[in-house]
């Protein structure tokens, strides 16, 4: 066998080889971005727009708005409203025009009855009210956080202004994967306070929010939250989204 001819298949298998890998390496390539699209597609969308207000868009499309207030964001068509309490803060209710027909709207007079905190199911969402307030700008019976658990098992809960509660002992038992904790420092928990709640609670990832009373557009202070600390800590700014996954 001359040198040319063990040169030609030689390359031949060399590129043979190449060709399979190539096309491996592609098809492993297309099935990540599948696998990551199917996930997009599946996943709780959260929307922090600023001071309280966030919006959801969970698994199978509901949208959900919990203390409408900051940001714009209010143009997909509302199956859901969630209050903490009546400040105005929380509570403008009218910013989201957009509604279902069937959208409901939960405040925390229809979420404590009789001192009893209530839970909902929606669809494939379960909300649970939990303690709120413990402060001399809150009172436990006008205030109320919320415990959201989507189709997917993730749980996200959401203080409202408040300070530590006796609940927040039990939270473990939750296992929460997300939790948002005021951190303004004057009329709720400042930094130090909440990390001592985050301690308690004990979620896989605590966002600090509310953390400013300044009216600068977005009611949002970065360096206060870069401040907090946290296990799992994720500063989350206005017009940000996360994937609850």
């Amino acid at each position: 066998m001359n040198v040319m001819k063990v040169k030609y298949m030689l390359t031949a298998l060399f590129l043979s080889v190449f060709a399979t890998v190539f096309a491996a390496c592609g098809n492993e390539e297309g099935g990540i971005k599948q696998q990551y699209q199917d996930t997009i597609a599946t996943a709780v969308h959260l929307l922090y727009m600023g001071q309280a207000s966030i919006r959801i868009v969970t698994e199978n499309g509901k949208v959900i708005y919990i203390d409408p207030y900051a940001g714009d964001q209010y143009d997909l068509e509302a199956d859901l409203i969630l209050v903490t309490h009546e400040h105005f803060d929380h509570n403008a209710v009218a910013k989201v025009r957009n509604r279902k027909p069937d959208c409901h709207i939960i405040r925390a007079k229809d979420a404590i009855i009789d001192d009893v905190h209530q839970s909902f199911h929606i669809d494939n969402i379960t909300i649970e009210a939990v303690e709120a307030g413990y402060n001399s700008h809150h009172d436990v019976k006008e205030c109320v956080g919320y415990v959201l658990t989507f189709g997917n098992g993730r749980k996200v809960y959401i203080s409202g202004d408040t300070s530590i509660t006796e609940q927040m002992r039990s939270m473990p038992e939750m296992h929460i994967d997300y939790a948002f904790l005021c951190t303004d420092g004057v009329y709720n928990m400042g930094n130090k306070e909440a990390e001592q709640a985050a301690e308690m609670i004990k979620a896989r990832h605590t966002i600090p929010y509310h953390n400013s009373v300044s009216n600068n557009g977005e009611m949002f202070d970065r360096e206060a939250a870069e401040r907090f600390n946290a296990i799992g800590k994720i500063v989350l700014l206005p017009g940000e989204t996360i994937l609850i996954e």
